[in-house]
This record gives structure tokens, sequence and C-alpha cells, in this order.
């Protein structure tokens, strides 16, 4: 008879579409279903010197555990094993993907991509433009996480506060919630396949905050059903960093993901959440806007950069752009204020401002003693 064809084909069915099943589907599919997933795989290029006792001790301390007890009387060995991100062998340990991601100096040497990098552009021409600052992040994944966060709080999250008239409580928002950018780069660094060697991806626009990782939702969920938060998906992909950010309260007990995210744009009266996908699902781009009330003034108009470029020592036009970029989101300025804005004596920031209205970059109201100045 007919020799049978011995190149078996997977064939797999996203959606109702079959399709000849791509490599890497079919690899998801096996960690779907095969008890051990990616990040508990032993990594056979992973030695004890790798990993530093100090993260690992970190990490004891931050999650309550009861090897807290144990930390001082613990070779790293022991802690390592109790930990569950190494197996006994009877040579020396085995070190899974887990204890590399959580607990090496550079996750990323042995894990290519794993690490974070954060790109923040500086004008409206965004990629078109040389004006941005680049960061990475590196260090055990949950610590990129945290100083990732931290970065963004104290460098972009503004807040206003408004008085509302008849009510004690002023109203506070920001620029974006911050429970919302930790909830989404959490989701980003947990669902990221640490078999793709790109990064997790900050993207700080002027006007939004955007956060890639690879590849995207398998081809099985629904992007809506996913979307309005109804679908637990790709949990499978990294089973223990889930657990084990759960130690440090990175992530919700509760699995909460895009539920989280919605509930706290919404409370601080920002537009939702929008995610993108290309055709193939290779990537995944949650985006997070900016909320109403912070828009960037019109950078200065060519007449006044030029009454400032004619009248103004070059000292004096860095100083003024410190008060304009003061001015977008405080609606006035004094003497003092600018004084200590700009760490200088009150009567050098005076004469910068009298100068100002004078080139009518700014208008003043008010007397000499207690002027204040505004951008119409």
């Amino acid at each position: 008879g007919e020799k049978a064809d011995k190149s078996l084909k997977y064939w797999i069915r996203p959606a109702s579409l079959t399709t000849d099943a791509k490599q890497d589907e079919i690899s998801e599919l096996f960690d779907k279903f095969n008890s051990v997933p990616f990040d508990d795989r032993v990594n056979r290029k992973a030695k004890i010197d790798d990993i530093m006792r100090g993260h690992l001790e970190d990490f004891i301390r931050k999650s309550n555990s009861s090897l807290v007890m144990e930390l001082n009387s613990s070779s790293l060995e022991e802690l390592l094993l109790a930990q569950e991100v190494a197996n006994e062998t009877d040579t020396e340990l085995d070190i899974r993907n887990i204890g590399v991601l959580m607990f090496a100096e550079h996750p990323e040497k042995l894990i290519p991509g794993a690490y974070i990098e954060l790109i923040r552009f500086h004008s409206e021409e965004a990629e078109a433009s040389d004006d941005f600052t680049e960061k990475i992040f590196t260090g055990p994944i949950w610590r990129q996480v945290q100083d990732a966060l931290n970065y963004i709080k104290t460098t972009v999250i503004e807040q206003k506060v408004v008085k509302v008239q008849g009510q004690a409580e002023a109203e506070r928002y920001f620029n974006y919630p911050y429970n919302a950018l930790e909830e989404t780069l959490v989701n980003a660094v947990f669902h990221k396949s640490y078999r793709e060697p790109e990064p997790v991806e900050i993207r700080i626009y002027v006007d939004s905050i955007q956060i890639l990782n690879y590849p995207g939702l398998a081809k099985w969920i629904n992007l809506e059903r996913f979307v309005s938060g109804k679908v637990k998906g790709r949990k499978y992909r990294n089973r223990r960093i889930g657990e084990l950010f759960k130690e440090i309260d990175l992530s919700e007990k509760k699995g909460t993901g895009i539920p989280k995210i919605l509930r706290e744009l919404k409370q601080n009266g920002s537009p939702e959440p929008e995610f993108d996908m290309d055709e193939e699902r290779t990537y995944l781009n949650a985006i997070i806007r900016i909320r109403d009330g912070f828009e960037r003034k019109e950078k200065m108009s060519e007449s006044m950069s030029e009454s400032m470029s004619e009248s103004m020592s070059e000292l004096e036009r860095a100083r003024m752009q410190i008060i304009l970029i003061y001015l977008e989101t405080n609606k006035e300025i004094n003497s003092a204020a600018a004084a200590k804005l700009l760490e200088v004596e009150i009567k050098t920031a005076s004469r910068l401002l009298l100068k100002a209205e004078k080139l009518n970059i700014l208008k003043g109201t008010g007397k000499t003693k207690n002027k204040v100045y505004f951008r119409e």
C-alpha cells in the first residue's frame, strides 16, 4: 500500500478558522496542557552563582513568609529549595526559570528579554523627534516593576486639586491613576512569554502611556470579552510568576487584572483603556490616555520665542521655559513661587517675570508686592 505521510502536522482551531499551526502556537498549546509551564522548567544555563542571596532574602521578608525565621540558619541552596525555585540533584542544584527571573541580578543574561525598557517622549512628535529619555530596568522582575513604577510616580504622575463650591472636600484627580498603571505593568510582566527576546516596553507620550508585551492574547481568547474584563486569559503562561507576585502583593489575590484597571480609570475620570493587537497577535499594547484637564498648552508661538531670543539671555530663556512648563499645570505664579522653582533670589525672579510681561509672554495682575502672572 501507499506509504503513510510521516511528517505529522498539528492543526489548531483559533476561533472557527482552521489554520496550519505555527510553531509558537503549538508551544503555547503544549504549555496550556503541559503540566510544567515555561517559568517552572529548569534553566540549564543557570548556576547558583547567578542567584543573589540578598534579592531572595528581601523577597522573603517582603512576603511575610514563615521562611523569615529560617533566614539566618539556612544556606542559599536550602532557601531556593524551600521557595520551590530549584530542584535537588546529586551534584549541584538545578535552578528553574522562575528562580532566575525572581532572584538573579541579571535575569536577561540567561533569559533574553527579561527586562523592562522605558522610553519617554518629550514632544508631540514622539518617535519622529530626538527628544526622548530611555531607561532600562534590570534585576529581578519584581524589582523591575517597582523601579519602573517609582520612576513614573515621581516624574510623570501629576495631581490636580479642585475646590468645589459648597463642598468642604476638594476633588483630586491625576493625569494617570497610579493603581491602573501598576496593574497594567504587572499584567504585562506576568503575561509576557519569556521565550521571546523582546522586553516589556513602556512608552510615555505627552498624552498617553502605552505598555507593550509580547506575544498578545492566545488566539482562542475573544478580544472583546477580554477588554470588558470577562476573560481570565493566559493564566497558564507563567503560573509561578503569578504565585510569587501575589506573595509580595504585586498582583491581586483575586486575579482582578482588567476589571481593576477599568475601575481605577473610571474613578479617576480617565478615558477607558484601549488594547491593540496585530492580526497575528504577536503583541498586546495597552494604551492609557491622559485625563482631561492636563493638556499641554501649545508650545510657544513663533513671535513669542523670537521676542524671547532677542531680549533675553540664554539663562533667562532657560528659566522662562521652566516657568512656562510650571504654568501648564498651575494657573499662576508670583515672584516668591518662581524664586523657589528656579532656586534664585526673589528679586531675580521678579525681574524675569516683569520682563516676560513686557514681552507679552505672560500677563500680570495686581500690585508689585502681590503681583501674579499667568498665561492667557
